[in-house]
């Protein structure tokens, strides 16, 4: 409970809007040049949406993800991706993705094709990825391509940055918690290029004012509190251009969070009572990624295209705790140290090679194929213990070692002027313990092109996953442990089918209505109790079960110029059916939110001043909570109760079912404003200023309830229930200057 209250003292959140363009950067090679010329490819993604066969994806910019009004000045990429229909953002202010009826760890996040595992900072407040080191991302929630898999609901693609061969540029960002830097230029001109980008937050600067008036009031009992918390993180990326064999890039992502907290307890002046001694409770929790990758872009000729990448992703989470008391025994002349100490890691290391090649034959078809290995090694939990009167014990669950092999196969053909699909087939091969997991995935989407304003778009998609990161937790929490399919579990599958109209009458509006159902298997849950049990292994505190999800998102964008916006409706359900839960009988998911309503715009007031706002309304979450009690007989023991059965006059709480209670509605106003100043040689001065819960609605994240059967002074006193909320208004504002 006290590293939940730790985290919570930190607060962030976002509002966005995903209407952009898209500028990518593409590398060609005629078939009788000798130098590769870079191509920019600029379009509007709204007219891609209604042309391509894609369902489900979003596309967003820099600037797409940057234009929002944002709590303490920092721009996040996951909560941007929150206000999508479909979407739903778990606890108010935490970077959480529930996306179409799936859990948070069912979505998959690349890094320029590279998966990292922990996509947050502070538990959550921050998303991993830092918003000055992106291009632009892809997010996929439908009819997913072929050539991605490995989680069941959702596929976030960030492309980061390429410095540039020209000239040195850069970008430096304050805000109330961190600063950010980038760095982007030529190594050697026209040749070798470098991004770089680094984020630190100063949360624990902030806090050490509080901390310090706390414990000079608390000295003279002799107490004191630790408490500290900070975050970086580090993107890097080297493009080397290599003539007609291509582009060859380094890639390097590390990210990671440190918290301590505790407190010490000593003798002084004031209180001694003829004896020192001096008392030590820590925590310190730390977790982060760390990904590095080389990548070989090789354009055969106009139509062939080929890439090779290696890489090796590391995910690690550490809890360590220190007890330790130093005491005067005069009686014996000497001092007597007590000390215990323990330590926790959960790790996952993947190395990866894969292969892909693109084939363009004509204007009216793509084939892609691709082939990928990776080797896991997964330490689900390792405990370290030791104690002055004992020696070291380590409790160590076996490594676990998988081998992953995924090849894919997939084209977009344009088969007639009404007629376009995306179709393809997906094998993963999972080794682990000595058992095999074969797994066969075909997608398929299509786009009929009714008129030239209107589309419509069916699709079905099968995934599969073999990692899960199961939580009984409200907040995503790195001692949240990742632990893989084993002998005794089977891959997590989903099978996604949706379809959709989209109508776009002019450049101005686009409107878009997806239905969607989807049915997973094979989901982990923990059993009931399981803190309780006596086991030897992890897998016995786990059960399998199956869930389903659907639902219709709805999305009407404009785009008037200077005023741009979009409105957005998501109704969705979702429930879970587990054989050893809730009696076996079905009971919805913790984040069943029926309703999601989105409603976003940004204003160009002049080149200088620029308006946003983003309003959020969604149906409140679910939780267990009992709302009956039982009743105890009088005249204690009886036959029926021959004993008391709690000490301390609580009385027991009956459950009629998982999941059994809505939490109020929740609702948010975000406000911002960004004022450009326009300086010398390109340089630029940014400030924004943001009002989060504009008017402060206090929305609950969870109820407790209280069951003291009686007072003090012997009055009866019904069972009660408190609600807690989190944020109230809460003002920001960050500065950028870019050179």
């Amino acid at each position: 409970m006290n590293l939940r209250l730790l985290l919570l003292t930190f607060i962030p959140s976002v509002s966005a809007w995903c209407h952009e363009t898209l500028t990518d950067t593409l590398q060609t090679d005629s078939l009788h040049g000798y130098r590769l010329q870079e191509v920019v490819k600029i379009g509007h993604y709204k007219e891609d949406k209604l042309r391509s066969a894609q369902m489900g994806m979003t596309v967003m910019s820099q600037q797409a993800i940057k234009s929002v009004p944002t709590l303490f000045g920092e721009a996040d990429v996951i909560k941007a991706l929150q206000l999508q229909p479909g979407v739903s953002a778990g606890t108010e202010g935490f970077a959480g993705m529930f996306v179409r009826g799936g859990e948070n760890d069912e979505n998959m996040f690349l890094i320029d094709g590279s998966p990292v595992y922990q996509m947050n900072h502070v538990g959550g407040l921050f998303s991993a990825y830092n918003a000055e080191a992106i291009n632009h991302l892809t997010f996929y929630k439908g009819a997913f391509p072929a050539r991605y898999g490995g989680r069941l609901s959702s596929v976030t693609d960030i492309s980061i940055k390429t410095g540039s061969y020209e000239k040195w540029q850069g970008n430096f960002t304050v805000g109330l918690t961190s600063a950010n830097f980038s760095l982007s230029g030529p190594i050697v001109k026209d040749k070798t290029s470098l991004f770089a980008a680094v984020r630190r937050s100063w949360l624990e600067l902030i806090s050490l004012p509080a901390l310090a008036i706390m414990n000079a009031s608390k000295k003279k009992d002799g107490e004191k509190t630790i408490a500290g918390y900070h975050f970086t993180d580090f993107n890097l990326k080297i493009s080397q251009r290599l003539g007609r064999m291509g582009t060859l890039s380094l890639l390097g992502y590390y990210g990671y969070d440190k918290v301590k907290m505790g407190e010490h307890r000593f003798s002084n002046e004031e209180n001694a009572d003829g004896n020192d001694y001096y008392h030590k409770n820590e925590n310190r929790l730390g977790w982060g990624n760390m990904l590095g990758a080389v990548k070989w872009h090789y354009p055969i000729n106009a139509l062939i295209a080929y890439d090779m990448k290696a890489s090796y992703t590391r995910y690690q989470s550490t809890f360590k705790r220190t007890v330790e008391t130093v005491s005067d025994e005069a009686e014996e002349g000497k001092d007597a140290l007590s000390r215990s100490y323990s330590d926790t890691r959960n790790a996952i290391n993947d190395l990866s090679v894969n292969a892909a090649f693109s084939f363009t034959p004509s204007d009216q078809a793509v084939f892609r194929l691709g082939a990928q290995y990776t080797h896991h090694q997964f330490s689900p939990a390792e405990n370290a213990n030791q104690s002055t009167s004992l020696p070291t014990e380590r409790e160590t669950n076996p490594k676990v070692i998988a081998n992953e092999w995924n090849c894919y196969v997939e084209g977009d053909i344009q088969a007639a002027p009404w007629l376009q699909f995306n179709a393809g087939l997906r094998g993963s091969f999972f080794r682990v313990e000595g058992k095999q997991y074969p797994v066969f995935e075909p997608r398929i989407s299509a786009n009929f092109r009714v008129s030239p304003t209107v589309s419509l778009k069916a699709g079905y998609a099968k995934m599969s996953q073999f990692v899960q990161q199961v939580s009984d937790n409200y907040i995503s929490l790195p001692t949240d442990y990742w632990l893989p399919i084993t002998r005794h579990f089977a891959p997590l599958t989903s099978h996604q089918v949706s379809a959709g109209i989209y109508v776009s009458p002019n450049k101005r509006y686009t409107f878009s209505l997806e239905g969607y159902y989807k049915k997973m298997s094979n989901l982990l849950e923990y059993k009931d109790n399981y803190k309780y049990m006596q086991t030897d292994s992890w897998e016995q505190t786990l059960c399998t079960g199956n869930g389903r999800a659907y639902g219709m998102d709805f999305q009407a964008e404009a785009d008037f110029g200077n005023i741009q916006g979009f409105i957005g409706y998501g109704l969705m359900w979702s429930d879970r059916l587990f054989p050893e839960l809730n009696g076996g009988r079905r009971f919805p998911s913790k984040y069943d939110n029926r309703h999601k309503v989105t409603l976003s715009a940004t204003w160009r007031l002049s080149p200088r001043i620029e308006l946003n706002a983003g309003w959020v309304f969604m149906t409140g979450n679910r939780a267990t909570l009992s709302l009956e009690n039982y009743a105890y007989p009088d005249g204690y023991p009886t036959d029926i109760v021959p004993t008391y059965p709690n000490k301390e006059e609580e009385m027991p709480n009956f459950y009629e079912g998982k999941n059994n209670v809505r939490l109020p509605a929740y609702h948010r106003l975000d406000l911002g404003i960004n004022f450009y100043r326009p300086l010398k040689r390109g340089r630029m001065r940014i400030w924004n200023i943001s009002l989060y819960n504009a008017y402060s609605r206090m929305n609950p994240i969870m109820i407790e309830k209280n069951n003291q059967k009686q007072t003090t002074d012997g009055q009866s006193l019904a069972p009660r229930f408190r609600q807690f909320a989190l944020f109230p208004l809460i003002p920001s504002v960050s500065y950028t200057y870019k050179f």
